[in-house]
């Protein structure tokens, strides 16, 4: 499991400590907007709807354009309406396919309301889970990423900011998470966020039926 970060810490030794724990960035067009240059990041391209009251779509799809080796990235993700799955999944089929079109894998960001029945599943390289915090804990949405697992289809979880949200996505089988716990001093806090990516990877993935149990 990977965990991205939107904040570097400045020292060359904690960068590198990164670098070797899985730990790779998410990029916006407002905040960190390009990888380090010379070094070998694993990364994914956000929307940032979620931070911007301003948003401006072609501001977002300019700066998506202007990337190296859109290819590379794990995914990016297409516009969402926080905590809106009907407004978020009407949202789809305006951008997506620009967004496939520069050579992006996308990424259908799940919100509080969806259903398996209303996701892309055919459409989309990866699945994003957002909503409240209520939701993306419940039962209903890690029997949508069972489904997503099951269909060979890469999971992301957001907002993941402790030991005991990075175990439950390791133990549901998300491939990579995100969270700002760098942003609140990346060289005091990159060895720690490293100790509890060790633990979190150490948890054995546990199938959907017994951990509903």
């Amino acid at each position: 499991m990977f965990y991205l970060s939107g904040c570097l810490p400045s020292k060359p030794q904690m960068r590198q400590l990164l670098l070797d724990n899985n730990i790779g960035l998410l990029l916006t067009h407002i905040s960190q907007r390009r990888k380090p240059m010379n070094e070998n990041w694993v990364w994914a391209a956000d929307n940032a709807c979620f931070s911007s009251r301003n948003w401006d779509s072609v501001v977002w799809l300019r700066w998506l354009e202007s990337q190296p080796n859109p290819q590379e990235a794990l995914f990016a993700t297409i516009p969402d309406i926080v905590g809106d799955h009907a407004g978020t999944f009407a949202k789809w089929p305006i951008w997506s396919k620009q967004v496939k079109d520069l050579g992006y894998k996308t990424a259908f960001i799940l919100q509080n309301g969806c259903t398996s029945s209303e996701v892309p599943w055919d459409e989309c390289d990866a699945v994003f889970i957002g909503g409240d915090t209520n939701w993306k804990l419940s039962v209903e949405t890690h029997r949508l990423v069972a489904e997503a697992k099951r269909r060979n289809i890469w999971v992301h979880m957001g907002r993941v900011n402790s030991l005991r949200r990075l175990e439950i996505a390791q133990m549901w089988g998300c491939d990579s998470v995100d969270g700002t716990y760098l942003a609140f001093g990346p060289d005091v806090n990159t060895p720690k966020l490293v100790s509890m990516m060790q633990k979190a990877n150490a948890e054995p993935v546990i199938p959907f039926e017994l951990y509903a149990q």
